[in-house]
């Protein structure tokens, strides 16, 4: 009924402009000559601007759009480049690539295989299609339906469901592939790591890309879909080198986007491997770090040369099994990851920040000494076992006390009453400032992603905190024992004590030793100075010779670390911690007469350091040096064969 109304409204209009009346007005304008001659104009002009359309497009921007039907022609395909080798300083293989199986799924060949029916029906048959694939997968169905829907409009595209299958998998699907259209599996690469719990804190992981990551304009044309990327640790922070170039191979579609066959116009471009990095990192030193912690929960040991800034060990516990995160992890052995109280994705060495505890009554130490506050034979009130401060009681952590010592003998059995007292004496804005010129509360710049800075509280932070008043300057008495506000990293601590090992010259920790590109081209790390304690030599001297003691002396708190044939100098530690026991600290170094290596232990909620973290130092400490002495007899044997 409405489109005969609409009929005869046309028609009626139609009658009217060739009614008489209609044409005696036209007829009072224009001529039946003049009429034909605006017609033919009007045909004219849109005649030429059809040409100049035309020339616009097919000249001028005929290049462009000529790509565009060629790219439209063709499907770029990437192929994976195999990621570089990681290898320690002896040259060990820590990761590496393996050859994997790789599920993917084609859209439009699912599509084809449902009956075309109502929509919703429809959709109830590819939900169905994605349980029987997550059932076949082990995977999860809601997951799977989310990354099929964020990449379902490429319908000519394989869309990555799952890496690392196993042969069991891929049998299954064989054997079901008339029920499980669109599926198909390729050959890749995935990495493979050395089976200890340090790598997936050192060397860290790679896992897929996500969404932001690709839309991200740094990622732009480097990343792609289904792709790689570095998540922790060297991985990450040399992801670019390591990662490579991938190659590509060019099929030729139709419109739609259907796969026709190679297009063999387009040669295929190779993928590049990555480079190949070698660290600092000396594996078996790991090994014996792992070991050594064996029956503790949560710890963390750093060791570094003080000569040279190199990372020899850097374990985390509790460890991190890289390969979970390279294959296909499963929700249970992720729950177990991110459940566990302990925090196994936490890099301790770098990440974790403590009190420092008695560690840090060198610094104290120093600051007196350096400005003439103290001298080696300073004493002060002796130690009964509690220092009285106005009308509070500081204990010392031997409680039957530990007499009247001079500032050596207060280092070797670290007593806290004297550097209670020693602490007020120095101040705490003199401290504090002294701290921060060490290194405290500011990165070391390793070369590894999420360092932290820890913290040196100033005067003005207590203002803030607590109002203006100079009591504040009282809390200088915690500081000075390396409790209070104070925290650290155990790489801080390793970083400052090599500069008190040797001769105050503090290096930037690194990791990377060479890279070594595909081209041939191989980049040495060269030691990289950041600075230099404010302390002279003279106060060096003095530490260094107290720290002998720590470990050698009788009532030195570093007995524990004591080896045969080697001098060990270092400093024992025990931080109170609010949340439970005493976390155990040592620092160590030897030889102590040509340091060659510096170790951090740090054991949470153990106890004295002396008891439970020097005898693990002392176990880095004996295999590095004598590591080094069997390696220099090989040598030697060597070169008197050669001659």
């Amino acid at each position: 009924m409405l489109n005969r109304k609409s009929s005869q409204k046309s028609f009626s209009l139609t009658m009217n402009l060739k009614s008489p009346a209609w044409s005696s007005f036209l007829s009072g304008f224009f001529t039946k000559e003049s009429r034909a001659k605006i017609l033919l104009g009007f045909l004219g002009l849109i005649i030429l601007m059809l040409l100049v359309r035309l020339f616009f497009l097919q000249v001028i921007k005929g290049t462009h759009y000529n790509q565009m039907a060629k790219d439209n022609q063709i499907l770029p395909l990437s192929l994976p480049a195999p990621r570089g080798v990681v290898k320690d300083r002896d040259g060990d293989i820590i990761a590496t690539d393996r050859i994997s199986y790789t599920v993917s799924l084609i859209p439009s060949e699912m599509m084809e295989s449902v009956p075309k029916k109502r929509s919703s029906v429809q959709m109830k048959d590819i939900t169905t299609l994605v349980e029987k694939i997550a059932l076949c997968l082990n995977s999860d169905p809601v997951t799977l339906e989310e990354k099929i829907s964020d990449n379902w409009s490429k319908a000519y595209q394989p869309i990555k469901l799952q890496k690392d299958v196993g042969f069991n998998t891929i049998c299954v699907i064989e054997e079901q592939n008339e029920d499980l259209p669109g599926l198909m599996y390729q050959m890749e690469p995935t990495r493979k790591y050395l089976e200890a719990g340090w790598v997936g804190h050192v060397v860290g992981y790679i896992s897929e890309i996500n969404k932001d990551e690709l839309s991200d304009n740094s990622s732009a044309g480097i990343l792609r879909p289904g792709g790689s990327i570095g998540r922790k640790g060297i991985e990450k922070q040399y992801d670019g080198f390591i990662r490579g170039k991938d190659g590509m191979i060019f099929q030729e579609v139709t419109a739609r986007g259907k796969i026709l066959g190679p297009l063999e116009e387009i040669k295929p471009e190779p993928p590049v491997c990555g480079s190949n990095v070698m660290l600092t990192i000396d594996a078996d030193l790991q090994a014996v770090a792992e070991s050594a912690l064996t029956e503790y929960a949560s710890a963390a040991v750093v060791a570094l040369d003080p000569r040279n800034g190199e990372i020899l060990c850097l374990a985390s516990k509790p460890g991190l099994d890289a390969n979970l995160f390279a294959g296909s992890m499963t929700s249970a052995e992720w729950s177990s990851i991110r459940d566990n109280p302990f925090h196994p994705l936490l890099t301790r060495p770098i990440q974790a920040t403590y009190p420092p505890g008695s560690t840090m009554k060198l610094l104290t130490a120093a600051i007196a000494l350096e400005t003439k506050l103290a001298d080696v034979n300073t004493t002060f009130r002796s130690c009964g076992g509690s220092f009285q401060f106005g009308n509070r009681s500081f204990g010392c952590w031997k409680p039957g006390g530990h007499g009247s010592l001079d500032l050596e003998g207060a280092i070797v059995q670290s007593c806290d009453v004297y550097f209670y007292q020693l602490g007020l004496r120095v101040g705490l804005k003199k401290w504090s400032e002294y701290a921060q010129l060490c290194g405290f509360g500011k990165k070391t710049g390793i070369d590894l992603p999420e360092e932290a800075r820890g913290f040196i509280p100033t005067p003005e932070y207590y203002r803030k905190k607590f109002g203006k008043g100079d009591w504040i300057n009282n809390l200088v008495i915690n500081l000075a024992i390396g409790q209070g506000e104070i925290l650290v990293t155990p790489l801080q601590l390793a970083v400052f004590y090599g500069g008190l090992a040797t001769d105050g010259t503090l290096y930037k920790p690194h990791l990377l030793k060479e890279l070594d590109s595909p081209d041939g081209l191989v980049t040495v790390t060269l030691p990289e100075k950041t600075g230099h304690l404010p302390f002279s030599y003279s106060t060096l001297k003095t530490l260094q010779k107290a720290m002998i003691g720590v470990v050698n002396e009788p009532g030195g708190t570093g007995n524990l670390a004591r080896i045969p044939d080697i001098t060990v100098a270092g400093k024992t530690g025990t931080a109170q911690n609010p949340q439970g026991e005493a976390h155990a600290w040592f620092v160590g170094y030897a030889p102590a007469e040509n340091p060659q290596i510096v170790v951090v232990v740090l054991i949470e909620n153990m106890g004295h350091g002396g008891t439970f973290g020097a005898p693990v130092a002392k176990a880095i400490i004996e295999k590095h040096l004598k590591k080094d002495l069997m390696q220099a007899q090989k040598d030697s044997t060597m070169q008197l064969n050669h001659y």
